[in-house]
């Protein structure tokens, strides 16, 4: 059986300033800036958080099914995600739209400017009866808001469970929106800010989200019998955050396909989000199925179940 995931998938573009932003700005001529940061390196990046996310899950070992749409630019994305066996089938193309693209300088503090235009990702995508054919249950990352809207009336329709993962549409989403998707969920995933953030937009404190059938990740899963704290397993060394978020909820992910308890589940997703640090961009690690279950016997002692 396969997880549907939907949300974005886009080029990161990355540049890193040598100097500091602040050095370039003028107090009082905030009003009309005009400025150039001349780029010490750059790098191009496939990602998107459905994208990540789906490469994490299947380096987990699982079979994630992707639905996303892509630009006129995205046969380089289709050529990536097929060479490494991701079910693209429902990656949709438009013609007309760019695929998503995020436009990032880093300067030497770790400040960042960001740039995204969503593109081809804005458009509504909806799955049809042959992306749910044998679909066990999906995951509604950040993407186009009509879609994550729409993708979570659908499921509570056909009685598919979903994770929930807001992410940046947290405070984009409209509260009715937030509010339907949430509770109509089986695992919502949100950082402590975002929980925060959902907490004031919809009224849904901790203790209405956690439900005998409605779980929440923030650095702790909540269930209504328990919390359950996940350490972090440490990577050799770390290359690039960005991403690691996105590779913790693909391991989890697998997690759920095979049925295994929610302690298990942040246990792989750990893992996982282990191997990406030691890696640039959002789907730069390709660790073998041997090398994620060395990193999780020796982390926790028992075999790796995925």
């Amino acid at each position: 059986m396969a997880i549907l995931i939907s949300g974005s998938v886009a080029y990161d573009s990355v540049c890193s300033y040598g100097g500091r932003f602040d050095e370039m700005l003028l107090p009082d001529e905030l009003s009309h800036l005009n400025l150039t940061f001349l780029a010490d390196t750059l790098e191009r990046y496939f990602g998107g958080c459905a994208g990540n996310i789906a490469w994490a899950m299947k380096a987990a070992g699982g079979s994630p099914r992707l639905l996303a749409m892509l630009g006129k630019d995205g046969a380089a994305y289709r050529d990536h995600l097929d060479k490494a066996g991701i079910d693209s089938r429902f990656v949709k193309d438009a013609p007309d739209e760019w695929t998503a693209q995020a436009f990032i300088t880093t300067d030497s503090l770790g400040n960042q400017l960001t740039t995204f235009h969503a593109g081809a990702m804005d458009l509504l995508q909806v799955p049809d009866c042959e992306a749910l054919s044998g679909v066990s249950a999906a995951h509604i990352a950040p993407g186009g808001l009509r879609s994550m809207a729409s993708q979570g009336e659908l499921y509570r329709k056909l009685g598919i469970p979903y994770v929930f993962d807001p992410g940046q549409a947290t405070s984009q989403l409209s509260p009715a929106a937030l509010t339907e998707l949430s509770l109509g969920s089986m695992l919502i995933c949100v950082s402590e800010y975002e929980e925060k953030l959902l907490a004031d937009r919809t009224g849904l404190d901790r203790k209405k989200l956690v439900t005998p059938s409605r779980s929440l990740l923030v650095t702790v899963i909540y269930t209504e019998e328990r919390e359950i704290r996940i350490p972090a397993v440490q990577p050799l060394r770390i290359a690039d955050p960005v991403g690691a978020g996105d590779a913790y909820r693909g391991g989890l992910l697998r997690g759920l396909e095979l049925g295994l308890p929610l302690e298990t589940c942040g246990r792989i997703g750990s893992t996982i989000a282990s191997f990406k640090l030691e890696a640039p961009g959002g789907q730069a690690y390709s660790p073998t199925l041997s090398d994620i279950a060395a990193r999780y016997q020796m982390v926790w002692g028992t075999p790796y179940p995925g």
